[in-house]
């Protein structure tokens, strides 16, 4: 995803960039295009770009194990300091444009955000009740006729203490 910043005047540009998940370099569980609208604020001495990134992505429900496919977005600022010298930079937001260069590629950017945009937990919808713990059915589908056991072992030590301790009273 390449914008050559040279074919625009000094202001507010919006953009739209559109790249396959093949072409990105992203695994399998990416398809179709990512979808980049840029505003990019063109001045003498630097470029930023502010970026709203949508992709879309197979994945599996951590509560349910339903495979869906859903639409991730992230939101990303990109800022470009023109110098005359190569510097480099270890921000990962922040770069230098040499004053001889007349593009900037964001391919790296958007791969990378790409990737952040999968939440730790991924769910196929916001109620997902998940599965029985005893016979495994969906929830989302069917009540199950199990019946559940709140019994935690774990306070029973303490428990018998207790007992102990009011029977000397």
């Amino acid at each position: 995803m390449i914008i050559k910043y040279t074919n625009y005047s000094d202001g507010i540009h919006e953009l739209n960039l559109s790249e396959s998940t093949q072409k990105l370099g992203l695994d399998d569980s990416f398809f179709g295009n990512a979808e980049v609208k840029i505003k990019m604020d063109k001045s003498i001495h630097q470029i930023v770009l502010d970026c709203n990134l949508t992709i879309h992505s197979h994945v599996e429900c951590d509560r349910c194990t339903e495979k869906v496919d859903k639409e991730f977005t992230n939101h990303f600022v990109l800022s470009y300091i023109f110098s005359k010298s190569n510097k480099s930079t270890d921000d990962f937001n922040f770069k230098y444009l040499s004053t001889e260069s007349d593009k900037i590629d964001i391919t790296e950017d958007v791969f990378e955000y790409s990737e952040l945009s999968i939440p730790l937990k991924k769910l196929c919808k916001d109620d997902c009740k998940g599965l029985c713990p005893k016979c495994g059915k969906n929830l989302n589908y069917d009540n199950c006729t199990c019946q559940n056991e709140t019994t935690n072992n774990v306070w029973e030590p303490l428990q018998i203490l207790k007992e102990k301790l009011n029977n000397k009273k």
